[in-house]
């Protein structure tokens, strides 16, 4: 329970006891629980919609829901996301990729990929039947944390340090697996199987994104794991809409 308390933590403003403290060696079996942190993100996320549908349109309570996430995690996988493609888009060496992405600014096409990811986001959802938007809402931060846990999979750090060095590199096979796992257990129960197909999808494309990083970088970063997350949960709701029985499912 307290490796689970340590990643919400991590990966949200949500506090944890002092008591329960922060052990780094720990931390590396947490990436079985990234499916669950999403999972409690996404029953956040809902939460807010469905409060927000009271007072306002479906399209406000959307983008409200979204405002949430990003002030509940404080932002921490779109700033991945920025810093990527600032680096990686940049044309350079990959040591100047690398000084780049840990550069505190924002170049042009991290603003880019921030506004063109948030604003696909906001436009797919639209498109998500109303009766499954609530349950779609709480799925794509457990696919997005899915995703991350199993990229971590046969890994290797692009820098000396940093915060993807408690994962990179160090994720044993069965962890990934075991969240995995869990990631579609709980994708099946809440959209059945064209969310767990939706997640295997997705898992190639990021295996394939993966690959492309590991060529340029000569590995991950903490960013590109955030990338990753952010990558995930976009692509999951059109190839969701896309499947047979994804869009119209109960």
């Amino acid at each position: 329970m307290s490796v689970l308390l340590q990643v919400i933590a991590l990966f949200t403003k949500i506090p944890i006891p002092e008591r329960i403290g922060f052990d780094a060696e720990r931390m590396r079996k947490g990436v079985r629980f990234f499916p669950v942190a999403g999972l409690l993100v996404g029953l956040l996320q809902a939460a807010v919609a469905v409060l927000a549908m009271r007072f306002f349109s479906r399209e406000v309570a959307v983008a409200l829901s979204m405002a949430f996430v990003i002030h509940l995690t404080g932002g921490l996988h779109h700033d991945g996301l920025a810093d990527t493609m600032d680096g990686i888009l940049s044309a350079r060496r990959r040591e100047e990729m690398l000084r780049i992405m840990k550069d505190s600014r924002i170049g042009t096409h991290g603003v880019l990929a921030l506004i063109l990811s948030l604003l696909l986001k906001f436009l797919f959802l639209l498109e998500v039947e109303e009766s499954l938007l609530i349950r779609i809402l709480v799925v794509l931060p457990v696919a997005g944390r899915t995703s991350m846990a199993v990229m971590l999979w046969g890994s290797r750090y692009a820098r000396e340090e940093g915060l993807g060095n408690l994962f990179i590199g160090k994720t044993l096979p069965r962890d990934s697996i075991y969240a995995g796992t869990v990631g579609a257990i709980l994708l099946y129960i809440l959209t059945g199987l064209p969310g767990v197909s939706a997640l295997v999808l997705i898992l190639f494309m990021m295996l394939l994104f993966r690959g492309h990083l590991e060529k340029l970088l000569n590995g991950l970063t903490g960013d590109t794991l955030g990338a990753m997350n952010e990558m995930a949960e976009l692509l999951f709701l059109p190839v969701f809409l896309l499947l047979p029985q994804g869009g119209g499912l109960l």
